[in-house]
């Protein structure tokens, strides 16, 4: 396995399980996310951890691609393609999604410094 692919599956699963100190090693301070949900276009960091923590609940989380890009020896694309059961504040996020992920190799390892998600439509619309 691909060392981004490993830290990707360690992000993710620490999404999952709402784990702050692993979110907070694994996100570079300029870290931006940007989705396709009218009204959330763009979060950054600080909002980002904080709906983690306290709003979107994960309740499965499945990879069904993942394809790393090397840009060079401290950059890496990382293109996916998940499925997840879950929810925030309530409202029901269990759909498949694209995720576009780059992280820069800093002196203290890998970290995340913007992603993109897109809702898909669900299998079932």
């Amino acid at each position: 396995m691909h060392e981004v692919e490993a830290i990707q599956r360690e992000l993710q699963a620490a999404v999952a399980a709402r784990d702050t100190a692993a979110l907070d090693r694994l996100l570079g301070p300029e870290f931006t996310l940007t989705t396709g949900r009218p009204g959330n276009e763009v979060r950054g960091r600080a909002e980002y951890l904080e709906i983690t923590a306290k709003r979107y609940v994960i309740e499965e989380f499945r990879f069904d691609e993942l394809e790393v890009i090397e840009l060079g020896p401290t950059a890496a694309l990382v293109r996916s393609r998940y499925a997840q059961r879950g929810s925030m504040d309530g409202a029901d996020r269990s759909q498949p999604f694209l995720m576009t992920d780059v992280w820069a190799r800093r002196p203290a390892g890998w970290q995340l410094v913007t992603r993109h998600v897109s809702p898909l439509a669900s299998s079932g619309s």
